[in-house]
């Protein structure tokens, strides 16, 4: 063996057997050590797990969780750093409560987090490593983002319209299917199989991942300057 084994690299072997079986990949397998940010909770990297900020009306806030609050436990397990909060999600249920103790103003209090169902959706996958490989089995080796909001009103879209902006096309071998396909950098994303509501990339890879199988066909209307064009190609 030449190297050592990537952390990353386990997680896309989960992916591609689930994939090969032509199964659902499940929202643990997608969504492995959940930022603890989908719950509301904002740690202070400089600190082994003390809250900087809580999000409003996320799970954290209705919980009683607040600003300052120095984590100390989290469903029994003694928490260390940020990975540790990040293991305890990843080995937690769909839904459920974990227990917290936690240290504020000096003071230890008890307080529980809910995990409503589909929390782990909440999370965002495509700054991952792994997030290339699911781009070229789901997205034809595509990488995409929300059209920022000044192109949006230049282009007269609604709000509530599925625009998402090529930013870049991959161009050689399985991470070229879009290409191939005829898509090209910048153009903007409309409406996938005649869906045009508004969807972010990583939901976009989950949601293929979840519902679609290799060689199901997507199809999506693009815009490209003045023109709009229907371009398919096939899921890997």
């Amino acid at each position: 063996m030449q190297s050592c084994i990537h952390c990353h690299q386990v997680g896309e072997a989960l992916r591609l057997v689930a994939r090969s079986s032509e199964k659902p990949a499940s929202d643990k397998v997608l969504y492995p050590y959940p930022n603890p940010k989908i719950l509301g909770l904002i740690l202070d990297p400089k600190e082994k797990a003390k809250v900087r900020e809580v999000i409003s009306n996320s799970s954290a806030e209705q919980n009683g969780v607040r600003a300052g609050d120095e984590i100390r436990t989290l469903a029994g397990q003694p928490i260390l750093s940020i990975a540790d909060v990040q293991w305890v999600l990843h080995h937690a249920g769909e839904t459920g409560k974990l227990t917290a103790e936690v240290l504020r103003d000096g003071q230890s209090k008890s307080l529980t987090l809910t995990l409503a169902k589909g929390w782990r959706q909440r999370d965002d996958i495509s700054w991952r490593a792994t997030s290339w490989d699911l781009r070229r089995i789901t997205l034809g080796g595509m990488r995409l983002e929300t059209l920022p909001e000044d192109r949006r009103r230049d282009l007269k879209l609604p709000a509530d319209q599925l625009a998402l902006l090529a930013k870049w096309v991959g161009q050689y071998n399985e991470h070229a299917v879009a290409k191939k396909a005829g898509f090209v950098k910048d153009d903007i994303i409309l409406a996938i199989d005649g869906d045009r509501s508004p969807i972010t990339e990583s939901s976009l890879i989950a949601r293929f991942l979840q519902t679609k199988r290799p060689g199901d066909k997507v199809t999506m209307t693009v815009l490209r300057g003045q023109q709009r064009l229907e371009l398919s190609f096939a899921q890997q």
